[in-house]
């Protein structure tokens, strides 16, 4: 672990060093080709100090990311991250690719109804939660503020179906990272997959009825339209 800890030290340096060179000379090289390669790097080796913490490669891609990105040291430009919009849509999209293939039919049968409840109770009791304090904090929030009240409680909705919303991404990278096996992965995948599918038709339910509230008008046959292209595409 020591030698990926100074390797990452050396990165760091590189990059502070590279980051100052941009700063004085325009043609310094392409923010997209800097981001990429960085990244890459610093996640390797971060990746690699944190399982030697005891600790998911995951947590050393996120640390290293925050820290070496543009609101932190902001040696990687804004412009670059921007530029690799392509890039994280397609790792995102395997990721989902690969979590549908876990939702096999019989894993369905056997948890889909104690899955079902559970999902429903817990994006429940957030959603309530999280729409409740929004609204209560209409005053505070300058977003809310110079709302009416219809359209707070349906931003409030919205908001709150963000918050609720699962992340199979992290949930996927972590399970095949450790090799985990077993009746609670399965369960566990199972839960993650089906609530992303509740929190999916909820999140163009309280869209849709956001945008009636300032005066978008509800479209009841695109709003449907919407949520069957959310559900079959989970199918899919």
């Amino acid at each position: 672990m020591k030698g990926a800890v100074v390797r990452l030290l050396l990165l760091v340096g590189l990059l502070a060093i590279i980051s100052r060179a941009q700063v004085l000379r325009a043609d310094a090289g392409t923010p997209v080709t800097l981001a990429a390669g960085a990244l890459l790097l610093c996640g390797l080796f971060a990746g690699k100090v944190a399982k030697g913490l005891g600790l998911p490669r995951l947590t050393g891609y996120l640390l290293v990311g925050v820290a070496v990105g543009p609101y932190a040291l902001g040696f990687i430009p804004n412009a670059g991250v921007k530029g690799l919009e392509l890039v994280k849509g397609l790792a995102v999209s395997l990721i989902a690719l690969v979590a549908g293939t876990e939702l096999r039919l019989g894993l369905i049968r056997r948890v889909g109804t104690r899955v079902a409840l559970l999902c429903m109770s817990v994006c429940g009791v957030t959603f309530l939660v999280c729409f409740g304090a929004t609204f209560a904090l209409k005053p505070l929030l300058p977003f809310l503020s110079a709302m009416t009240v219809p359209q707070a409680l349906a931003v409030s909705a919205l908001v709150s179906t963000v918050v609720v919303s699962f992340s199979p991404t992290v949930t996927i990278a972590i399970v095949q990272e450790t090799s985990s096996r077993g009746t609670f992965t399965e369960f566990l995948m199972a839960l993650v997959i089906i609530g992303d599918l509740f929190v999916m038709v909820a999140f163009a339910l309280a869209a849709g009825v956001t945008k009636a509230s300032f005066g978008g008008g509800l479209d009841v046959a695109g709003l449907l339209s919407s949520v069957g292209c959310e559900l079959v595409g989970l199918s899919l």
